[in-house]
């Protein structure tokens, strides 16, 4: 249960955040994750501003730590899709491609409804994200193969329909 010292602290942290003060706001969730561990909420937002505050801001917070957090927000909490696909989301963004597709396939059986939505988001981003990180190789159809392959099979998932059937549409 928080304090008000503990809810105060953490608004402090969210209006730092709320201001895109992630540089900022990143030490206070810290401090928050140090002086209570157990709420995953914090944990969340710690990965969160240290993904941002890493990103933009070029606070120094390694890809490790922030995807620490936010499994740790993960392992308090493992009912919150939100956390499950940031996690997936920000894995894409440092090319841990595997670690992402686990994570948003955990998120859409917390969420059976998102599922959709979350398949078609991985589709999008992991596909794009190797394009532009393999930018020269993707220009070969064959070298292209396996990635638009997975990319294809999650939009077909989240569009609830097989290969022959998207075949047969096109």
């Amino acid at each position: 249960m928080a304090t008000d010292a503990q809810d105060k602290k953490f608004q402090a942290a969210m209006n730092a955040m709320d201001d895109g003060d992630f540089k900022k706001a990143y030490p206070m969730f810290k401090k928050l994750t140090e002086d209570d561990p157990k709420t995953a909420e914090y944990w969340y937002y710690r990965a969160e501003c240290g993904n941002y505050a890493s990103g933009m801001f070029g606070a120094k917070v390694s890809p490790e730590e922030i995807m620490e957090s936010y499994r740790k927000a993960i392992e308090l909490d493992g009912d919150v899709v939100d956390y499950y696909q940031s996690y997936g989301l920000f894995c894409i963004s440092v090319n841990k491609y595997d670690e992402a597709e686990k994570a948003y396939n955990e998120a859409a059986q917390t969420d059976e409804s998102m599922e959709s939505t979350l398949f078609a988001e991985f589709a999008i981003e992991y596909y794009n994200n190797v394009m532009a990180t393999y930018g020269e190789i993707m220009e070969d159809p064959k070298a292209r193969a396996p990635y638009a392959k997975k990319a294809l099979s999650y939009m077909l998932k989240a569009l609830e329909m097989d290969p022959e059937e998207a075949k047969s549409l096109l």
